[in-house]
């Protein structure tokens, strides 16, 4: 990006687990945690040559790690049904893939926009950014 001088944009996919760990998820939640602090760093090391650095934070979205079998196992241990979990915040609605592929999308356009995370979880004051 630096050598074709035409700027551009880094998207992270950051997860809410970065701000906000879970019990036992500790393998996963660093990462992402070190995911946060790289997006940051890059947007400071190349905002000037105007490469823009950015996240998204999502929550409980439908994958190859939030499987049905685990959403089952977690709505159970909870003692709520599966669509209760999966709306288990503010707003009382599910996330979706499209929901977050939607933030990547609007991130992507945002040409003033760097060092920026975009939270994508209906709600969650618990993995809330201060």
């Amino acid at each position: 990006m630096q050598k074709q001088d035409t700027g551009g944009v880094l998207l992270f996919n950051i997860s809410k687990q970065a701000v906000n760990p879970g019990q036992n998820f500790g393998p996963y939640g660093l990462p992402k945690a070190a995911t946060m602090l790289l997006m940051r760093q890059y947007a400071l090391d190349y905002g000037a040559d105007g490469i823009r650095s950015n996240g998204v934070n999502a929550d409980r979205i439908r994958s190859g790690l939030l499987t049905g079998e685990m959403i089952a196992a977690r709505s159970k241990a909870r003692g709520v049904s599966e669509a209760d979990y999966m709306s288990g915040n503010l707003l009382r609605a599910e996330v979706t893939a499209d929901d977050v592929a939607q933030a990547f999308l609007a991130l992507a356009k945002a040409r003033k926009t760097t060092g920026h995370v975009e939270t994508v979880d209906g709600g969650n004051i618990a993995a809330a950014l201060r």
